[in-house]
């Protein structure tokens, strides 16, 4: 089910105001998907993950027990680019016509799993928030309604991506040395401004390239 080329622009203009003028308030959202990137990809390579917590104004927190070199250099690299790299999964099932509440399902899904990780109050709320939203809109909207939805979640999720790396230039310059890209730097003695210039280049180019493929796939 593909849209009009009006819409997918609309959609990414609304996830704009969403992800920039109004991140403040969406910021959680996106480190859900932070957090649950160095869970998830951690935990495939092999780490034993203990918990995950959400807190305001979009920090996070992600414990591992038993771990590899493999894993956690994974697991590191996966935050930073977590947003994005669902955002641009999100993006290939809309453009090859899966359903839209397909790309909605999967989010409740990797919410779910991210959930059952959560040990703080906040972390609880944020998520339950986040997933009745898409709850709803999966299983009580419209067809078009869907459609519309899953657009501006794939595009905040690009948008968030690369909007979220900014704050680790300001984590680097004010000398935190427990950021990702500060912990990759210590493991694999390559830079943090490097790992934060990578960060932003795939994130960036997952929103350009991602964005592309919506808008020509409405076309």
């Amino acid at each position: 089910m593909a849209g009009s080329l009006g819409m997918a622009w609309s959609t990414g203009v609304v996830a704009f105001v969403a992800a920039v003028p109004l991140w403040r308030y969406t910021t959680n959202a996106i480190t859900i998907a932070h957090e649950g990137g160095h869970a998830v990809f951690g935990w495939l390579f092999g780490s034993a993950v203990k918990h995950v917590k959400i807190f305001h104004a979009g920090s996070g927190e992600m414990l591992s027990g038993k771990e590899n070199f493999v894993s956690r250099f994974v697991s590191l690299v996966a935050g930073y680019l977590g947003p994005s790299i669902f955002g641009f999964a999100g993006v290939q099932l809309l453009v090859h016509d899966f359903a839209p509440r397909s790309v909605l399902l999967l989010s409740l899904v990797f919410l779910a799993g991210v959930l059952i990780m959560v040990r703080n109050l906040f972390g609880v709320f944020v998520i339950l928030a986040v997933g009745a939203i898409l709850w709803v809109v999966a299983l009580r909207s419209t067809e078009p309604v869907q459609l519309v939805f899953a657009h501006v979640w794939v595009w905040f999720l690009l948008m968030g991506g690369a909007r979220q790396v900014p704050e680790l230039f300001w984590a680097i310059h004010g000398g935190d040395s427990d950021n990702d890209a500060a912990q990759l730097q210590g493991q694999t003695l390559i830079g943090d401004v490097v790992w934060l210039f990578l960060f932003w280049l795939l994130s960036l180019g997952a929103l350009v390239y991602g964005g592309a493929l919506l808008l020509r796939h409405a076309t």
